[in-house]
């Protein structure tokens, strides 16, 4: 079994080359918060004996080394779970694979910040549904069995030109190109990816967001070939 400070450098390097969570032991935090604090409680005491003794400056730097190397994992996965959270409130997927507990929870309360902050001080951002026509009634036919048999038919008065339906409104689309590869995004019944260099065609108020956040940028003309 790996010694504390190689299994550190051990899930540092997985971290690092995956854009996901990497796969860490479910205790990550508790045992990494126990394993510096002996240490740090081991380079005191030996220090505190022999100030100027090498095996007391080694454990210091052994020290130092692995709060570094602690705070480049936990600092990475803060960062992907944030992203994560940011995708989730723009309609991306809710799922967290490999997320240890305390980050589940940092992701809710990322995520439900992000959503209240759109809710309270940007409602407009907000896709709203536009209002269908209501459907017209058709006025009910005269029942053959009423009228008398040897009646004549009535004659039928002139029919009103039929009022054909208010076309609805075609939703305005802006044009963006994505700068780096992110999370999926859900843009009403559909899912796209986003790529790098692609061209998409979205609603005003997904666009904003994505150039808000660095992850696009708009694009004045249409593209000849948009993604979407």
């Amino acid at each position: 079994m790996a010694d504390p400070f190689t299994q550190l450098l051990e899930w540092r390097r997985n971290e690092l080359a995956v854009r996901g969570l990497a796969k860490i032991s479910p205790e990550f935090y508790s045992t990494t918060a126990a394993y510096l604090a002996e240490l740090r409680r081991s380079y005191e005491g030996e220090l505190r004996e022999n100030p100027s003794g090498r095996k007391g400056e080694i454990s210091r730097q052994t020290y130092q080394r692995a709060i570094q190397v602690a705070r480049d994992i936990v600092e990475g996965r803060a960062q992907k779970v944030l992203n994560a959270a940011f995708q989730a409130s723009v309609g991306g997927s809710r799922d967290l694979p490999n997320a240890l507990t305390e980050e589940r929870a940092l992701f809710d309360r990322f995520l439900d910040a992000l959503l209240e902050h759109r809710r309270s001080s940007a409602p407009y951002i907000e896709p709203t549904l536009p209002t269908s026509p209501p459907p017209s009634v058709r006025p009910p036919e005269p029942s053959s069995l009423a009228a008398p048999p040897a009646a004549p038919a009535p004659v039928p008065p002139a029919a009103a030109p039929a009022v054909p339906p208010m076309a609805r409104p075609r939703p305005t689309l802006v044009y963006v190109r994505i700068l780096k590869d992110s999370r999926p995004i859900e843009v009403g019944a559909e899912t796209i990816d986003l790529k790098a260099d692609d061209l998409l065609s979205l609603p005003p108020e997904t666009a904003k967001i994505l150039v808000e956040a660095k992850v696009a940028e708009p694009v004045e003309n249409s593209p000849i070939r948009p993604v979407t």
